[in-house]
Order: structure tokens, then sequence, then C-alpha cells
């Protein structure tokens, strides 16, 4: 039997499993002439070390999608455990912050002039540098043109929550 003839699984029984992974929480923020924008993504992940890069996804049908094209730039912010309030806010789920998210946090600029978080374990600078269409989401791939980063515990999430690391 080939493998394109197996049934795909139910999109419950997958979302259900991906619950018990766990993963960084990531903020990726743009800013340019498509104007500024930021989200909170579990997807953050590296993809070559020469050049050194990071891809993202986004829904196809994020309405943040066009700015991060238009501009062409972006900032991978990675969390630690104390911004649980930004990562948050730029989940949409704090009313008073959703017209202007970046008041949860401290921001600066790096090399494209996208927005860094300050306080962040790092912030990776990049230039949009290929992008791919799987299913329902964008895969935005970005080459690293700078880096800052500090020493702090990670914001993790997994089970639909915000979790911390355990000190052993």
């Amino acid at each position: 039997m080939s493998h394109a003839s197996h049934a795909l699984v139910a999109i419950d029984e997958f979302r259900e499993a991906m619950r018990t992974t766990a993963s960084g929480v990531a903020i990726v923020a743009t800013d340019g002439p498509g104007g500024r924008a930021g989200v909170t993504v579990s997807s953050l992940c590296s993809l070559s070390m020469e050049p050194p890069s990071v891809v993202f996804s986004l829904h196809r049908d994020n309405r943040y999608l066009a700015k991060f094209l238009e501009n062409g730039v972006f900032v991978a912010n990675v969390l630690c455990d104390a911004q649980e309030r930004v990562a948050n806010s730029f989940a949409g789920l704090i009313p008073e912050l959703r017209d202007d998210r970046f008041r949860a946090g401290d921001w600066s600029t790096m090399l494209t002039g996208a927005p860094a978080l300050d306080g962040s374990l790092c912030n990776f600078d990049c230039r949009i540098a290929s992008l791919f269409d799987f299913g329902s989401h964008r895969i935005v791939a970005g080459e690293v043109l700078q880096i800052r980063t500090r020493s702090a515990p990670p914001l993790i999430y997994s089970d639909r929550g915000f979790r911390r690391l355990a000190v052993a």
C-alpha cells in the first residue's frame, strides 16, 4: 500500500496530540512601509546554520501577514518567563491592549528597524529570505542579520498554557 493512500488523522485528534508538546514562546514583530505589527508564535525554530536562519508560520488569514510581507523584515523575540503578559498581549488576550499591543513591553530596534523586545532571551533580527505555503499556513524563513541574547529562564507553552521550567 502506498503512503499516499493512508487516511489523514482527524483535526481534533491532531490538536489533542499537539497539546502534549512543549515549545518556547516568541513574538515576531515587524515595522516598515506596511506598518507595525506583531504576533505571539510557538512555531519559531532554527532553519539553517549556513546562512543563519529561523522559520515561523502564520495562518494565511492572519490579519498581520501582509504587513510582514510588505516590510520584508522582522525580529523574532524569544520570551523569558517574566514576559507572559507580553505574550498574552500579542495573542490578543488583553482587551485594553488590543489597539496597541506594543504597550505591553519596552521596545528598541536593531539593524532592520523592526521592533526588538528589550529583556527577551534572544532577539533574532531578520530579513525575509523565503516563503513557503503548506496547508492553511504561510511559512516565513528569515535570514538572521543580528542577534542579541541574555541569560534568563524561558517561557514555555504546553497543554494550552504557559509553563516555567523547574530548577532541578
